[in-house]
């Protein structure tokens, strides 16, 4: 079975990380949107897409971590996450502010095409 890209829909800011700043991981709240282990797989095409209509970068899915946030910021480099905040403790609070700071987070690698 051919499996359906994941479509990431992506501000601008967030797109640009991607784009130009070094960003390598997406970090979501774990269940949301269908956001699991069964639907974030290794290899899986990816879609990032800025603001619906305003350009997209392709890629697919390298690691995938699951777990508290804690655990995720101490095996990835916070700058591979959050390339703009100045410190590793900056981006957990804006990672648990900006998804409600859930029991449980999943973060995965997205390798862009070149």
């Amino acid at each position: 079975m051919n499996e359906k890209r994941l479509f990431l829909n992506l501000t601008t800011e967030p797109f640009l990380d991607f784009k130009e700043r070094g960003k390598k991981y997406e970090i979501r709240a774990y269940g949301r949107a269908s956001l699991t282990e069964e639907s974030i797989k290794s290899g899986r095409r990816v879609e990032l897409r800025k603001a619906y209509n305003r350009g997209s970068l392709w890629g697919q899915v390298g690691q995938v971590i699951v777990g508290s946030i804690e655990k995720i910021f101490n095996r990835v480099d916070y700058k591979l996450i959050e390339p703009r905040a100045t410190s590793k403790e900056q981006a957990i609070q804006e990672n648990k502010d900006l998804l409600k700071n859930p029991e449980r987070y999943i973060a995965f690698e997205i390798i862009l095409d070149d």
